[in-house]
């Protein structure tokens, strides 16, 4: 294992494991790697596992228990800060929806976020024909999610399956894609080529971004950069976003054959759909062995995130937090629980959520105060 980089890639719930694994796969060399689960059956011995809540759940898993998995992500959380040192950036995937992926993620990445290290979070939402109760519980941990991750992703899976019928290839078309994307990201930073993105200008990015959105696409032949270009612009996971683009980052990644032209193609392309007042970070990953005569592009909008400040010149950003005008009241969101009368009592749970946390912290509504 890659004990010296300072990405650390964290699999979180059952689905996340396997993306996380997907992701070590396609990357074809040793990386960090920590996986999380209530379950324990996800854990085996190809990667470090820490089993989340075991005194309290048993490692039988939360059940579909949003608040379970939380209480359990918070009884474990200092598991893993073995897992952090020298990490700079946390890179967490998991499925939304659920409850280990929709709860624990949220308690770790605030932990990682306390110990100094923002994270970049790949969440999968889940299908429309999944039912209001588990598109509620991904909608409100995303929001949660949203405030304390550097950045967060949320492709659909209706999205990443790319109309494909079959339920096993869907599944493992969705899997791949999100996986796919992930691991340009990774080699973007790994290996830079020869223009370079190194880890700590993406960690100060990330520390701050907030809302976000990603897509990748693969060409090869002759006008592979106007393909790419144009898969991207076209992309329905960059089709929708809250707010205006502030930052703009894209790798592009191919064999010893890149040419100049082409990456001039790609930026422009890029910026002529997304908009050319945002900040433009570009990379580029010469690999021959895995990239010969193809060209892949993975490009990632930060938006201007609602009532975010942006540091003045010459204030430190890595590691920061957004400075934020407005803020949700969210008593969840620091230190434990704060339950009132209801402290020392067992939560009233129902279809996942506890009833005795207030209404507009269990649906994370924003107020102005």
């Amino acid at each position: 294992m890659n004990r010296k980089s300072p990405l650390l890639l964290v699999g979180v719930g059952g689905a996340g494991a396997a993306m996380a694994r997907g992701v070590r796969r396609a990357f074809g060399e040793p990386l960090r790697i920590v996986l999380a689960d209530t379950d324990a059956a996800t854990g085996r011995d190809d990667a470090p596992f820490v089993l989340l809540g075991g005194d309290r759940l048993s490692g039988r898993g939360s059940g579909g228990d949003t608040v379970q998995a939380r209480l359990a992500a918070e009884d474990s959380a200092k598991s893993f800060d073995e897992h952090l040192e020298g990490v700079r950036l946390a890179v967490v995937v998991t499925a939304m929806g659920g409850g280990t992926g929709s709860g624990a993620t949220y308690e770790m990445v605030r932990h990682f976020a306390d110990a100094g290290v923002p994270s970049m979070v790949f969440a999968t939402l889940p299908f429309s024909f999944e039912g209001e109760d588990r598109q509620r519980r991904a909608a409100g941990m995303k929001s949660m999610i949203e405030d304390v991750a550097g950045a967060a992703f949320f492709p659909p899976l209706d999205q990443l399956v790319g109309g494909c019928d079959g339920m096993e290839e869907a599944m493992r078309r969705a899997t791949d894609t999100l996986a796919s994307g992930v691991t340009l990201f990774w080699r973007m930073l790994e290996k830079p080529g020869y223009i370079r993105l190194d880890a700590e200008r993406v960690r100060a990015i990330v520390a701050s971004a907030g809302k976000a959105r990603f897509a990748c696409a693969t060409a090869s032949g002759e006008g592979r950069a106007a393909e790419v270009a144009d898969a991207i612009a076209r992309s329905p996971l960059l089709a929708h976003g809250s707010g205006p683009v502030r930052s703009i980052l894209c790798g592009v990644l191919s064999g010893d054959d890149l040419r100049l032209s082409e990456i001039s193609r790609i930026a422009d392309g890029v910026r002529d759909a997304f908009g050319h007042a945002a900040k433009f970070e570009l990379s580029t990953v010469n690999d021959e062995a895995t990239f010969s005569g193809r060209l892949s592009v993975v490009t990632m909008l930060f938006e201007s995130g609602d009532g975010v400040e942006e540091p003045a010149h010459g204030e430190a950003t890595a590691g920061a937090r957004p400075r934020r005008t407005r803020r949700a009241v969210n008593p969840l969101a620091s230190g434990q629980p704060e339950r009132g009368r209801f402290t020392n009592v067992q939560p009233t749970v129902w279809k996942g959520e506890d009833l005795d946390i207030p209404t507009f912290v269990r649906r994370s509504i924003t107020l102005d105060i």
